[in-house]
């Protein structure tokens, strides 16, 4: 991992994080456009050519699954594990239940506007599953969809082999999610953006993914609509005081474990602190199941800083724009920080509990998109319809400047659509 001293150093670190972005963003569009071009000149045939050489298909398999195929494999999943994702889904519907645009009315003399929110008609939700399974991903992102009101719900993730997750599928039937597809990666995105084959063309696409997801999703923002940038995870910890090396260790690991692309850092203001912490991380690391993850997670995109100025320290952080950060200590500083996907706040919050249970959405925008954009929500699912109509006495009072202006910019019909209907 790397240590830095924010007073000495402050423009090298944050040329450290926005360079590393840049650069893997480059590399990989390169390959996204292969991924690309492929399908759109080779069709469907290209998918499950993909989904042999990356998901070790060792046959062609329908890219759509069966009911009868979710029913036997969402079986395996025993009741205990489905009271847990009950729990879940019961959770996360009861925070976003209350989101959503709200119809408003604006009226002057001649003039009414409504406004209200429409949702997408096809949405569709990918799901990680290259290195692990994220049905916690699909509750994040078909509740807001389904709340929204969105008719057509698809589910996209990889298949190692042909076959995707039990509890991936357990989680599609207590939604009742039918529409089930067997691609993921960037193949899985373009697909659904141009209606590859059988594959139907979606309006929305939302959900978490690799760096190649992340990638093609910025590729087809216009072909279709997305939720924002979401690649792979981070996570910055901010403590103001000293706080359990042990602890702080583990929070770092719970999210570097996801990607060997992660990123993961936290500022302290005490070298010691700073120390110790390291020496936990050194003293756990071995302890983790997906070690070999977490340590090029840690060696390629981990860091330390170490700061005297905590306005500073907050200063970089809104800079970076993670996607999780955790403030641990004076919880004041919390007002100051602006543009994390999420922030944690006080010793008890986990990121991972709000991975998992607290039923904020984890889908959120990473590669410092957070300083535009926000996490998954209802809102994501729907557009605005607007509605306006004036009468004959506000086009008499205000034809006339609009006329003029059509003149200075330099638009002959504008005005005379105006004056046609002066006429009337």
């Amino acid at each position: 991992m790397k240590t830095w001293d924010l007073e000495r150093e402050y423009d090298r670190f944050i040329a450290f994080i926005t360079g590393g972005r840049e650069k893997r963003r480059h590399n990989i569009g390169l390959a996204v456009e292969d991924i690309k071009n492929n399908l759109l000149s080779r069709g469907e045939r290209a998918l499950v050519e993909f989904s042999k050489k990356w998901d070790g298909w060792e046959k062609d398999y329908p890219l759509k699954l069966t009911g009868k195929e979710i029913r036997e494999r969402a079986s395996l999943v025993g009741k205990k594990d489905l009271t847990v994702l009950k729990g879940m889904i019961r959770n996360v519907t009861s925070y976003h239940r209350q989101q959503g645009g709200h119809k408003r009315t604006y009226r002057r003399k001649g003039l009414l506007v409504r406004e209200e929110f429409v949702p997408v008609e096809r949405a569709l939700v990918y799901v990680p599953g290259g290195t692990a399974p994220y049905p916690s991903s699909l509750i994040m992102g078909v509740v807001p969809a389904q709340l929204a009101g969105v008719k057509k719900i698809f589910v996209a993730t990889p298949a190692k082999n042909g076959a995707i997750n039990p509890y991936i599928l357990a989680s599609c039937m207590l939604l009742g999610i039918n529409d089930v597809y067997r691609i993921g990666g960037a193949q899985a995105i373009y697909a659904f953006s141009y209606g590859i084959g059988s594959i139907p063309k979606a309006d929305m696409i939302v959900g978490p993914g690799n760096a190649y997801v992340e990638e093609a999703k910025r590729d087809v923002y216009g072909q279709v609509g997305i939720d924002m940038l979401a690649g792979p995870t981070e996570l910055i910890i901010l403590c103001t005081e000293s706080f359990s090396p042990k602890t702080l260790a583990w929070d770092m690991f719970s999210q570097a474990e996801h990607d060997e692309m992660a990123m993961v850092g936290l500022f302290s203001p005490s070298k010691d602190h700073l120390y110790d912490i390291l020496k936990s991380i050194e003293k756990l690391i071995c302890l983790n199941e997906r070690k070999h993850v977490v340590e090029k997670a840690l060696r390629n995109n981990g860091f330390m800083v170490y700061y005297n100025n905590v306005d500073k320290a907050i200063e970089a952080i809104n800079t970076i724009a993670p996607e999780h950060m955790e403030l641990i200590g004076d919880e004041g500083k919390a007002k100051k920080i602006l543009y994390p996907g999420i922030v944690y706040l006080g010793p008890h919050t986990a990121v991972a509990m709000g991975d998992y249970y607290i039923g904020t959405n984890h889908v959120l925008p990473t590669a410092g998109a957070g300083r535009f954009s926000g996490g998954l929500s209802v809102d994501r699912f729907t557009k605005r319809k607007v509605l306006v109509k004036i009468d004959k006495q506000f086009l008499n009072k205000y034809g006339g400047n609009a006329i003029r202006l059509s003149e200075i910019e330099g638009f002959f019909a504008h005005g005379e659509a105006i004056k046609a209907r002066k006429e009337l």
